[in-house]
């Protein structure tokens, strides 16, 4: 699905006036009534012979398949790919089918007329018009806009950025590898170490079926080489049912047991299959209204909703708000003029969902761990279902087949002092040769934005264990022990076992902000956990703040911790990064070295670092460098200064980068590292810069002749063979693909510059773009009897349109040969006129200006019937 923004041309001022006058004409195409045109308002000789009646029914649209932006009563609902059918009119009309309608949210007319009865399963076109009671099409082909006027009563209630799933696409069929490796070496008083690091994402797209496997190599000199596989599967979404399903290895969440690695089978909920309102927590506003009255929704002081509705009760359960932890202010004006306000309280823990709306998650298989010896069956089950604005309820049960099972049941609160969630798990752990043991975990997390101070308690969590209770992986290691070590070897019990008893974290944000200035910004995170066995207790503290003034900007951050062994660590680390043009004076440059910063680090006890370094990169943003200095001072060794630099450059086969340092204790680091990947397709191999993930969506563009285009802006840009791969797409969203022509590298057309498309999640999709690789040319022509060719009249090369006339007897042409007969054909006097020229490309052609289009001058034109 395709939409036409940009053409790739360069055109002569002349050219340029041409090009507007047509786009006035052809704006008009839409337009049913005849229209006059007085030819008196085209200037130069010969212009007032000109025919414009061809003009009087716009610019009819001929029969194809156009890709095109649906708008239902001015609302932009869907893309889709409508061909365009010969109903014996002007223009072809837009062939629309009962599944279109489905697609565009428009119910079924009771009693459909047909436009044109088509065989096959495509279906009949309808007669909107007809089928609808006073219903209206018209199409836009300068903007490719379809435009469907229906009643309200006929349009289903829909939510923003919802894309029916019939318009979900699964893409090609490809398979596709990201990389990332690192080689790495050092010297040093005590000798060299060499090491290599490899990570890899590799797959198989078949249809809706994906095939992932994501694994690691190391090598080094003193442990040899290994590699290990994380996740190997087979994915697929399920849009019936909103979910994905898995087979293979794959780990589960998190979110309500602890994370395991599991080999078998894993079905759950997809939330972004829902539409955007739905996928993430806000609640239902309720209200009356005594008239036709605006209701608007504000959230700290900015307006993110606003709508009129009939007398009586309304509902708003559409809302897409901006954060979390601020009430809502709903104020409803009558059509008196009158208002009156309410406010909702929202904040938001990740538990909360929707009211209505409810996850699932369900897993079963063998659990992988290579620390044990003996790799049990797992089924695990969540579920997830908002009650009402207030309440969201939650459950889940996790049960091994060596005796080991726990059920978790916890409520979900948005109340007007913060978001709460409140749960408390069972844990039940049968241990053989010692007994079973029973405990609970309790836990409860907190979010809220204080909106008098902005204070942002991001989360406030604690949690209590029993004595009794084991979590999955301390049972299991504890059952494992029990069934494999004999009473002789030295092995852990539930006693001895460093199991948690108490966790507190808290993570808080304070924006300093008074009377409209800006102080910065202050953060303070913390964690605080100790054991039932053991002396490994752990506490940690983090407050930092930051500012950005006229001169750059700067932070400072303080750590403490105290390990196991009850032994105090302390931090601070200072960071001052300074524009190099509030040093020297001068510009922003857009390359070249831009930036100066300066880190210190001590650790109070006579350990001090100082770094200072440059970095930079080149206008186009490919190259990228730094250099850097340091000195460490440490009162137990002696003190060290250090150098180093660092190279990068992204080029279409990935990216690359170098580094190097020295010091003066006789220490030298190497490193060399890539990454990027590739997806082989029917169309051959193409290699991106950028690495993906293995639930990454991707899409291969293909633009032949385009190279060096750049996709989105980014730094991916099509090759050589006129190809590109990118991994910036949302799955089950339109997604806009857009093509920069300031990079291309060629003289070609393109006649579109942006796509649409909405791809399942792991898709690879392919957009095409259709590209005109033909040489261009501005002409300068003028007729054997000495009469201007008359503006808007078209240009032929054998029998295929290739440009049209501008004013002053300039024409702009694409796909020109070396040489040939060209035709020119305008309309005079009602009759149609045709002059034949002859052309002959020189050795060393001129061109126009800086750019490639060719400049051939003195042609004649003469006339074949008059």
């Amino acid at each position: 699905m395709y939409t036409l923004t940009h053409q790739k041309s360069r055109l002569p001022k002349t050219t340029l006036l041409a090009a507007c006058c047509a786009f006035f004409y052809s704006s008009n195409g839409a337009a049913t009534e005849s229209v006059e045109y007085d030819s008196s308002f085209l200037m130069g000789t010969g212009a007032s012979s000109i025919d414009v009646k061809r003009y009087s029914q716009g610019n009819p649209t001929p029969p194809g398949v156009y890709n095109v932006r649906v708008f239902i009563n001015q609302q932009s609902v869907a893309s889709l790919e409508l061909p365009f059918v010969d109903i014996g009119e002007n223009s072809a009309a837009a062939c629309i089918t009962l599944k279109n309608l489905a697609q565009l949210h428009i119910k079924q007319p009771e009693y459909p007329i047909t436009l044109l009865a088509r065989e096959g399963e495509e279906g009949d076109c309808l007669d909107i018009k007809k089928s609808i009671e006073q219903a209206e099409v018209s199409y836009d082909g300068s903007e490719q806009h379809l435009e469907i006027s229906v009643p309200q009563a006929y349009v289903y209630k829909t939510y923003g950025g919802y894309v029916d799933p019939s318009l979900w696409e699964s893409g090609i069929n490809a398979a596709m590898l990201s990389y990332s490796l690192n080689a790495y070496h050092s010297d040093s008083k005590n000798g060299n170490r060499d090491s290599i690091y490899g990570a890899f994402n590799t797959g198989l797209n078949l249809g809706a079926w994906h095939l992932r496997a994501r694994g690691n190599y190391n090598w080094s000199q003193d442990n040899g080489n290994s590699f290990d596989f994380q996740d190997r599967y087979l994915q697929r979404d399920i849009p019936a049912i909103r979910s994905q399903v898995i087979v293979g290895d794959a780990y589960t969440t998190g979110e309500t047991f602890d994370s395991v690695n599991v080999r078998g089978m894993r079905l759950y909920s997809d939330s972004r299959m829902l539409p955007s309102a739905l996928a993430s927590y806000a609640p239902i506003i309720r209200g009356v209204a005594n008239s036709n009255a605006k209701v608007t929704v504000t959230q700290n002081g900015y307006k993110i909703y606003e709508s009129t509705v009939p007398p009586g009760e309304f509902v708003i359960d559409d809302l897409s708000p901006s954060g979390f932890g601020s009430e809502l202010v709903i104020t409803i004006e009558e059509a008196d003029g009158s208002k009156r306000s309410f406010t909702q309280p929202f904040s938001s823990v990740v538990q909360l969902q929707r009211p209505g709306v409810g996850r699932w998650d369900i897993s079963a298989g063998q659990i992988i761990d290579d620390s044990l010896r003996h790799e049990p069956n797992m089924a695990q089950a969540s579920f997830y279902y908002g009650f009402n604005n207030l309440f969201t309820g939650y459950t889940g049960v996790q049960i091994t087949d060596n005796d080991y099972m726990s059920g978790l049941l916890g409520l979900g609160i948005n109340t007007s002092i913060g978001a709460f969630a409140v749960d408390i798990t069972h844990a039940r752990t049968e241990i053989p040769d010692d007994k079973t043991y029973q405990g609970q975990s309790y836990r409860i997390t907190w979010n809220k934005l204080i909106e008098a101070t902005s204070t942002s308690f991001n989360l406030a969590a604690y949690r209590y264990s029993t004595e009794d209770y084991l979590g999955l992986h301390d049972a299991l290691a504890l059952i494992d022990d029990a069934n494999h070590l004999s009473v002789n070897d030295d092995k852990d019990t539930i006693r001895t076992y460093s199991r948690m008893k108490n966790q507190f974290t808290v993570s808080v944000n304070q924006p300093l902000s008074f009377a409209y200035e800006d102080y910065g910004s202050l953060f303070l995170s913390g964690s605080w956990t100790n054991y039932w066995a053991g002396n490994n207790n752990r506490t940690e503290y983090n407050v930092g703040y930051s500012k950005s003034v006229s001169w750059g900007n700067f932070s400072v951050n303080l750590q403490r911790s105290w390990n196991e062994d009850g032994n105090k660590d302390d931090a601070m680390y200072l960071n001052v990064s300074v524009p190099l043009e509030n040093i020297f004076g001068g510009k922003r440059k857009s390359s070249g070295f831009r930036n100066l910063s300066t880190q210190f680090n001590t650790d109070f006890n006579g350990s001090h670092q100082l770094n200072v370094s440059s970095s930079g990169n080149s206008e186009d943003n490919l190259i990228g460098y730094s250099v850097n200095t340091g000195y460490n001072l440490d009162k137990e060794s002696e003190n060290v200064a250090s150098v180093g630099g660092y190279l990068s450059y992204d080029s279409t086969w990935g990216g690359f980068s170098a580094s190097a340092s020295a010091s003066t204790d006789n220490r030298q680091q190497y490193s060399v590292s890539t990454d990027g990947g590739f997806v082989l397709h029917s169309g051959g191999l193409t290699f991106t810069n950028n690495s993906f993930g293995s639930n990454d969506t991707l899409v291969v563009i293909k633009a032949p002749g385009a190279k060096g285009a750049r996709v989105n802006n980014g730094t991916d840009e099509i090759d050589r063979w006129g190809y590109a791969v990118s991994s910036s797409l949302s799955p089950y969203r339109e997604n806009r693909v857009g093509l920069n022509i300031e990079t291309l590298e060629n003289d070609v057309e393109l006649k579109s510059t942006s796509a649409t498309t909405v791809p399942r999640s792991g898709s690879i999709i392919l957009a095409s773009f259709e590209t005109d690789q033909g040489r261009s040319a501005v002409l300068n022509i003028s007729t054997s009897n000495g009469k201007p060719i008359p503006f808007a009249a078209e240009v032929y090369q054998d029998e295929i349109m290739i440009g049209s006339m501008g004013q002053g007897g300039q024409a702009f042409v694409r796909g020109i040969n070396d040489s040939g007969e060209l035709i020119i054909r305008w309309f005079e006097d009602s009759r149609t006129i045709n002059c034949k020229l002859h052309y002959q490309l020189p050795a060393q052609p001129e061109t126009l200006g800086s750019t490639n289009t060719l400049l051939l001058n003195n042609l004649t034109c003469k006339l074949v019937n008059h």
